[in-house]
């Protein structure tokens, strides 16, 4: 019997893809989405771009930048020999031009850059549980450092990576190692190890010591989180 292969997102995981491939399935025909509508659920839409940084033509998917997704036909792209009812998700850019996108083509592939994020979260991801586990010690709602609404319970609130954003950070550093094909991963799938992890210690070390004195983290919704506003990557310098 295979072992089920994890599909770690930066803010989502399934523990195979085939529970992945489910999740996006729903959005694409179980979410009330009409054809040619918008995916407008922030959680959907934070869903896919997401998933884009794994397919491999993600840069040429995502071109100018994404301004939204949508449920398109796929008879609209270069396909031939299907249905005319046939429908698919859409990258709709910001400069007006779309491409299709295949979200079982992302989850079945990976790119040097979701192989290191990954990687990168799995080895700060007890700092994270931490600092949760800290902001929910004392009784009553802790406020969202989004909206300043309280939050009634460790379960609901998810850790966010403020200014830097996660993204920011995580670019920062692959820049800083000399990009994200030089980040070496292990790979793990197994009963001792979910996901994957930093091959090079040293290289380890120098990535927890670049969260300690950058990450600046804060409480929040999934939904709050979702919504928050699309930053570039490269729009922080440490």
């Amino acid at each position: 019997m295979g072992v089920s292969i994890p599909v770690i997102l930066d803010s989502f995981s399934w523990s195979s893809k085939s529970g992945a491939e489910a999740a996006f399935r729903n959005i694409l025909r179980k979410s009330g989405y009409a054809t040619y509508g918008t995916v407008t659920d922030p959680i959907h839409d934070q869903m896919l771009r997401e998933l884009v940084d794994r397919h491999p033509e993600g840069v040429e998917k995502t071109g100018a930048g994404i301004d939204h997704f949508y449920i398109g036909k796929t008879s609209d792209g270069d396909m031939f020999n299907v249905s005319s009812d046939a429908i698919g998700i859409w990258i709709s850019r910001v400069d007006g031009s779309k491409a299709d996108f295949s979200y079982r083509t992302a989850i079945n592939s990976s790119t040097p850059k979701s192989d290191a994020k990954e990687a990168m979260r799995a080895t700060v991801d007890s700092k994270r549980m931490a600092y949760r586990a800290d902001r929910f010690k004392s009784e009553g709602p802790v406020p969202s450092d989004i909206s300043g609404a309280g939050i009634a319970d460790r379960e609901s609130a998810s850790v966010v990576y403020l200014d830097p954003t996660w993204n920011q950070l995580t670019y920062r550093f692959a820049e800083s190692e000399g990009g994200w094909d030089k980040i070496n991963i292990r790979r793990g799938g197994t009963a001792v190890q979910i996901g994957s992890s930093l091959l090079d210690p040293a290289m380890e070390k120098r990535w927890l010591d670049f969260h300690a004195k950058h990450a600046n983290l804060g409480i929040a919704t999934a939904s709050e989180s979702a919504q928050r506003m699309r930053t570039p990557d490269d729009g922080w310098t440490p």
